[in-house]
């Protein structure tokens, strides 16, 4: 079990985790941010090349090629690695309340209490 802020725990001592390095892997790899990526898969959510590359980047701590995340996503199963992905995912912008929404940026009010109507 790890304790590093964002980790999601499986199988042991492994973990999914979208830390900033994880997310400028990711962004470096696919020409995207994962915010983007994640807008995309609202209108093409079988889209295997783009969740594969998500998953590799929250496992990219381990030195995985994309080949090799896509071999575990095999092993685990597609359900299990996209409920650890979408666990990830919140871990990382915990503040975006729903896929495909932005996080706040300081000084616009982040940190204040908004009400819900």
């Amino acid at each position: 079990m790890t304790s590093l802020r964002g980790a999601v725990p499986f199988a042991g001592e492994r973990y999914f985790r979208l830390s900033t390095n994880a997310l400028v892997r990711y962004q470096d790899a696919a020409g995207e941010t994962l915010l983007d990526a994640m807008a995309a898969l609202e209108q093409s959510p079988g889209d295997t090349r783009r969740i594969r590359r998500m998953v590799w980047a929250a496992l990219s701590h381990e030195g995985l090629t994309e080949e090799a995340a896509g071999d575990l996503m095999d092993e685990i199963g597609q359900t299990e690695a996209a409920r650890l992905l979408g666990e990830a995912i919140r871990a990382a912008f915990p503040q975006a309340g729903a896929p495909g929404r932005m996080p706040e940026k300081p000084g616009n009010g982040a940190g204040r209490k908004k009400r819900i109507p």
